[in-house]
């Protein structure tokens, strides 16, 4: 066993251009592929404008409770989360994206009934989901972060691209998932869309 083994996420980062095998290290201890969603919601600007902060994250928060036992059911591990926004690793694509479809279902049962409009000063409103689905490379750091390209790009359309009701994935995503499920498509998105990204991803569509 190497003195690396001894030192902590943040210690090996510290000396990482001084010591060698640093990077072998952390891919040891942390690295693997991983299925990352993304989960966003919209309007949380607003939102917080127009009610106040207390009454934005309470709303995200009843989202999240909405969302975290469907993710469980697929064996999601919520590594973080920042503001509103969810950060979940799955075993597969395909747990990832039975997840995120369900997560929407979830939302949209949740929102019934929900008849505000936040736009014109009233409570009560909607709240909509936007997830964005990646799957590569990472290092998986349990209860604290998670890092990676794909990471990066589930981010990005969760949290930038997405419209509310939305699932997007990566090219990694897609291709890894292989067949998707019946009743479920996904379409390449329009080169607009592409361009608010920087990268190429695919819009799911649920006809179930």
């Amino acid at each position: 066993m190497s003195e690396l083994s001894f030192l902590t996420f943040d210690q090996l980062l510290e000396v990482y251009f001084e010591r060698p095998g640093v990077e072998e290290e952390l891919r040891r201890r942390y690295g693997g592929s991983a299925a990352v969603l993304v989960a966003d919601f919209t309007d949380m600007v607003e939102r917080t404008d127009i009610h106040g902060i207390g009454y934005a994250l309470a709303m995200a928060a009843a989202a999240q409770r909405v969302l975290t036992p469907v993710f469980a059911t697929q064996g999601g591990v919520q590594v973080k989360t920042v503001a509103d926004t969810l950060f979940v690793v799955f075993a597969s694509p395909q747990a990832a994206l039975a997840a995120a479809l369900n997560g929407m279902r979830a939302l949209d049962a949740f929102n019934a009934g929900r008849t505000g409009v936040l736009h014109h000063g009233q409570q009560n409103e909607p709240i909509l989901g936007c997830f964005g689905l990646g799957f590569g490379d990472a290092l998986v750091i349990p209860g604290r972060d998670l890092f990676g390209a794909e990471v990066n790009r589930a981010f990005v359309l969760g949290e930038d691209v997405a419209k509310g009701g939305e699932v997007l994935m990566t090219e990694a995503f897609r291709r890894a998932l292989g067949g998707l499920p019946e009743g479920v498509g996904a379409f390449t998105a329009p080169g607009d869309r592409e361009g608010e990204a920087g990268f190429p991803f695919h819009v799911v569509a649920d006809y179930r």
